[in-house]
């Protein structure tokens, strides 16, 4: 099948016009993130010994998530969360993932080490008590790990973010059906306040060549891009081969698993913390440096350089990646 049929299904699946009753029925206009800790390693016979650790619950204004097709998802993915009612026992959302942390059971060092990984998935605020079903497959889809854990939606403990002012965000692009759209926020890495110019730009860059493309272009109504504009502290962004260090909205690196052109970001808290009340469903981020390198991962993120030369090409390529699924 052609990688745009693929990505098409996608957003037909993801982007349908008609309001779904159940949606009612069962969550609130708002957003649950449901932070994890993936954690292990791969013992002396090859076999994945992994952990899923409840990290925490953020509740935040608004839902942006699809509202149609509650229960399915186009593409498997390595992991899958589910939520279910706990009374009936009836599924009632569904979404799918790859993490960094699988990648990571690939490499030499897990057979070395343990290492723990971020991860939050966003899921409609139920009303009612729900059991959440968390699950890992390896490469040829069989279950490594599962958790399940129970959330109350009126349990005190979950941090209520739903009052926090969002960071500065301008919409790039908006749909002329913003009730149905898929929501992608732009977030900034390694821009200070005096380079946000600079960002938005790039921004602008990366969403003129995602719309370029097909299937994108012919279904530019379907989406909206907003640009996320948290500063770092520091201009530009960590390269650990040349010793570079720097303390940056999202704490994205370069070197990811010893490849120089691999940059990604394990402070996934960190970058949804940033995004706390714009409206978004998939995350690109964009690193200012003009290092050649990036990382696109399933419903994860797209990280890509916004200074080097192939910019455009790049940040196409590594949304395939995280919106399709694309290998």
């Amino acid at each position: 099948m052609k990688k745009s049929i693929i990505i098409a299904a996608i957003i037909n699946c993801m982007a349908i016009s008609s309001f779904a009753q159940e949606f009612g029925k069962h969550f609130a206009d708002s957003t649950l993130r449901l932070d994890y800790i993936f954690g292990g390693k791969v013992s002396s016979d090859g076999k994945p010994e992994c952990q899923v650790l409840l990290d925490g619950l953020v509740r935040t204004t608004g839902w942006s998530g699809r509202r149609n097709n509650l229960v399915s998802m186009p593409l498997a993915g390595n992991g899958r969360v589910t939520v279910r009612d706990k009374e009936s026992g009836d599924t009632i959302y569904v979404t799918t993932f790859s993490t960094l942390f699988q990648e990571w059971l690939a490499m030499p060092e897990s057979r070395e080490v343990a290492r723990s990984f971020e991860n939050s998935f966003l899921v409609p605020m139920p009303r009612r008590l729900v059991t959440i079903d968390v699950e890992l497959y390896d490469s040829n889809r069989k279950k490594v790990v599962e958790m399940s854990h129970n959330v109350n939606p009126s349990d005190i403990l979950i941090v209520d973010r739903s009052n926090v002012n969002p960071n500065p965000h301008r919409y790039i692009h908006r749909s002329t059906h913003p009730e149905r759209a898929i929501d992608v926020a732009i977030l900034s890495e390694g821009y200070s306040v005096a380079e946000m110019d600079s960002f938005y730009k790039a921004a602008e860059i990366a969403v003129d060549a995602i719309l370029s493309h097909e299937p994108f272009r012919s279904r530019a109504d379907e989406f909206n891009f907003v640009a996320v504009g948290a500063p770092s502290s520091d201009s530009g962004v960590s390269v650990p081969r040349l010793g570079a260090w720097k303390s940056t909205a999202a704490g994205s690196n370069f070197s990811t698993f010893y490849s120089d052109r691999y940059l990604t970001t394990r402070n996934v808290k960190r970058v949804h913390d940033c995004l706390i009340n714009v409206p978004y469903e998939h995350i690109i981020i964009l690193a200012n440096t003009t290092e050649y390198g990036g990382g696109g991962i399933y419903n994860f993120y797209t990280l890509t350089t916004a200074g080097h030369a192939s910019f455009r090409p790049v940040v196409v390529h590594e949304f395939g990646h995280s919106f399709g699924g694309l290998a």
